[in-house]
């Protein structure tokens, strides 16, 4: 785990020292975006009895993948639909462990200011423990500079890599395309009920496409929990002021 995690620094720095051919576009540009991405990783599923004691705390590693797409109405406002497959693959399958195997998906519309966003939609994971939610967005803050922001079950090809929640700080996440990236905590799906680290990069790698790489870490109770995620975006078309 520790060696992925060194794959994001590293090819931010392999693209500073020798930086590929690729102009920052203008914010008329990239109407729409596609993101497709793949990931994996582990949770702790914990069983507690009726007066707290934990019974028992098993790992749960999964594999997850999907699509996200992205399209801009107006220059304020952003629509987003996603959907994907969740798989998990317990070690050992006690009735008790939570299940959200099988596909996800969801829908967010967004406002977009300068300084503030808010958005809000519906989400849905399937499995035994399956549930549909609402999805929730909120930033202050410049979107293509600095900013804090919240997200709750927020727009990602990969189920459980930014976590069901998540809050902190984040930089370059509007039209313009440029090296961008999150840091914060995250809550992640409730296999376990520890918070957890999570961060991302972006950084453009060709004409119109960017890379993404997620990562997501903590401990649980008796066993690490963690997930990687590598993410491609192509960006395309004009947006009329």
């Amino acid at each position: 785990m520790r060696a992925r995690l060194l794959h994001g620094p590293l090819l931010v720095l392999a693209y500073a020292i020798v930086p590929l051919p690729v102009s920052l576009a203008p914010d008329s540009l990239n109407r729409y975006r596609v993101t497709v991405g793949l990931g994996g990783g582990q949770w702790e599923n914990e069983q507690f009895s009726c007066n707290g004691n934990l019974v028992s705390a098993n790992k749960v590693p999964y594999s997850s993948g999907g699509a996200v797409f992205d399209a801009w109405a107006t220059p304020n406002l952003r629509l987003s639909a996603w959907g994907g497959t969740f798989q998990p693959t317990p070690d050992s399958a006690p009735p008790a462990v939570r299940d959200y195997r099988g596909p996800f998906y969801g829908g967010q519309v967004a406002y977009e200011g300068r300084y503030f966003g808010i958005g809000g939609g519906v989400a849905h994971v399937s499995g035994l423990d399956g549930l549909s939610s609402p999805s929730a967005y909120l930033r202050f803050g410049s979107l293509d500079g600095v900013h804090a922001r919240g997200d709750f079950f927020p727009p990602s090809p990969v189920l459980g890599s930014t976590g069901w929640f998540r809050m902190g700080l984040g930089y370059g996440d509007g039209r313009v395309r440029k090296v961008g990236g999150f840091v914060g905590i995250a809550i992640p799906p409730p296999y376990g009920q520890k918070g957890m680290f999570t961060a991302y990069l972006k950084f453009p790698i060709a004409q119109h496409a960017d890379l993404e790489l997620d990562g997501i870490a903590g401990q649980g109770i008796t066993y690490p929990q963690h997930g990687a995620a590598i993410s491609f975006r192509y960006a395309f078309g004009a947006l009329r002021k």
